[in-house]
């Protein structure tokens, strides 16, 4: 019943914003979907990177529904956009499964925000992608993908970079700063957080500009009944303390072996499960083309941060075409290239500088590691241990990600066919490894392929339909095929 009220206020806001757009920053939107899944499980195209909104297992039907409050921005009735401002946002998504009869309600967005010049802060579960690279077609952001479902934080940070005027602008900088609820079901009462910095040389209208930058993030805190007895935790508890917290925030070991608030795990390590990249990226701004290259280097512990895992990362090039389309062009192509193989080394020694065996994305005291809601929030290629096919995931070891040492190659495209109509393409091979606890010998190969069309109505103004095929073939996921249709109409 809540629910059949919550569509009929978006509907009804839709309705009454469409008169005030002119006046109000105000955007609605609504879509109805489904799609057609012949195999155990959708296609890897079709789920990845859309914020976890995607059922895992069979056919299904979707209505999503949203209302968002911008800033106001410069337009000829306003010389400069608003220094303090405030927005608002809410989506919600309806998913229904025909096989298992599943019903479930989810709200990857509901937030308020308010800003104040160059500066935001905003409050609730908002979508979100951290990193260098093409943020519309990439295969995944190494450590912060847009993956999975976002949870609730507080963050403070800039709106786009920030140039530094004494430098006459030469420099730029944006960051951000975060507290959020690490909301899962295994775990009570854990955290979340984050910050990242990055740095922009160039001017603005420079044709060439350079980026620099890192983002770290850490889930800390919390208590589990699974860890009463281990040697992870003091009676279930991971250190909660806001002594801990600083400890959290600067990276630093703790000062003590172990004590009342942590074992000798957290007393040899740094508290919580650090994960994070360093990222860099040349850009290129041609009349004609913008062209960025791009790499993301994970980091996990110090042997990450020194650099002892290289090559490991997401490398990309992407290739960005400007001014008006023509019948028929290539707009947007994206090539990348993942090693996650070298972690810097198999040999784990504690009494190293760098102990080696990163275990990407798996963690002793965080039983699901670097996922939220069963969902990886880096790379999508790091796949969690249900979505596999069964004859892997029944292997005990490996953890959580039983298949974190990969090579993968992807291409992806978009064309435009007409003014209205356009085709995008997503392909990727990998050769996966397993991990060190549980290598692949040989090598499991994987192929997932996507193509979808987006067809403007000319007739029906903000409506819009969408059509995608998508497959699975090899050994590391379970084969499938499906097809995915839906109409969507914005205010």
């Amino acid at each position: 019943m809540q629910m059949r009220y919550l569509w009929l206020f978006l509907l009804v806001c839709g309705i009454s914003f469409k008169g005030v757009a002119q006046r109000r920053p105000i955007n609605t939107e609504a879509e109805i979907a489904g799609a057609v899944v012949n195999g155990p499980q959708t296609p890897f195209w079709l789920r990845s990177n859309q914020y976890g909104i995607i059922p895992l297992e069979g056919s299904f039907v979707t209505a999503r529904a949203g209302a968002f409050r911008h800033y106001v921005v410069a337009d000829s009735s306003r010389p400069s956009p608003k220094k303090l401002d405030w927005g608002v946002g809410v989506q919600s998504v309806l998913n229904v499964v025909f096989s298992t009869k599943q019903k479930e309600i989810l709200w990857p967005e509901i937030y308020a925000k308010g800003k104040w010049g160059k500066f935001e802060i905003f409050a609730g579960r908002r979508r979100e992608l951290f990193g260098i690279g093409d943020s519309t077609l990439s295969s995944g952001f190494v450590a912060w993908s847009g993956n999975a479902i976002p949870f609730p934080k507080i963050q403070l940070q800039t709106i786009d970079y920030v140039p530094l005027t004494f430098l006459k602008s030469i420099i730029a900088f944006k960051g951000s700063f975060a507290h959020g609820w690490f909301t899962v079901p295994y775990m009570e009462n854990a955290f979340f957080h984050q910050k990242t910095l990055y740095a922009r040389f160039g001017k603005p209208h420079w044709r060439l500009q350079i980026y620099a930058g890192l983002n770290h993030q850490v889930q800390w805190g919390g208590k589990a009944d699974y860890l009463l007895g281990t040697d992870f935790a003091v009676n279930g508890q991971l250190p909660s303390t806001f002594r801990d917290y600083l400890s959290v925030l600067t990276g630093h070991y703790p000062d003590d072996l172990s004590n009342d608030r942590y074992t000798v795990f957290d007393g040899t390590n740094r508290i919580g499960n650090h994960v994070g990249s360093y990222d860099f990226g040349i850009e290129w701004k041609h009349s004609d083309w913008n062209v960025l290259l791009y790499h993301q280097h994970p980091y996990e512990d110090a042997s990450g941060l020194a650099f002892q895992n290289f090559p490991d990362g997401l490398t990309g090039l992407r290739l960005l075409r400007r001014g008006s389309a023509q019948k028929i062009s290539l707009r947007h192509l994206v090539i990348e290239w993942l090693s996650t193989t070298n972690q810097s080394g198999a040999i784990f020694d504690p009494q190293a500088t760098y102990q080696g065996t990163d275990n990407y994305f798996n963690h002793g005291q965080y039983k699901e590691g670097w996922s939220y809601q069963e969902h990886t929030l880096g790379t999508p290629f790091i796949a969690p241990r249900p979505t596999l096919a069964a004859a892997l995931a029944q292997i005990p070891a490996g953890g959580f990600f039983p298949n974190n040492q990969l090579r993968m190659v992807y291409l992806a495209t978009v064309w435009q066919l007409s003014s209205t109509l356009s085709l995008q393409t997503r392909s990727s091979f990998s050769q996966n490894l397993g991990s060190f606890s549980n290598l692949y010998t040989p090598a499991i190969s994987q192929f997932s392929n996507m193509i979808g069309a987006n067809w403007q109505l000319p007739h029906l103004q903000g409506f819009a339909l969408h059509a995608s095929f998508a497959f699975d073939q090899g050994d590391l996921l379970p084969p499938s095929y499906a097809g995915f249709f839906g109409l969507k109409k914005k205010w």
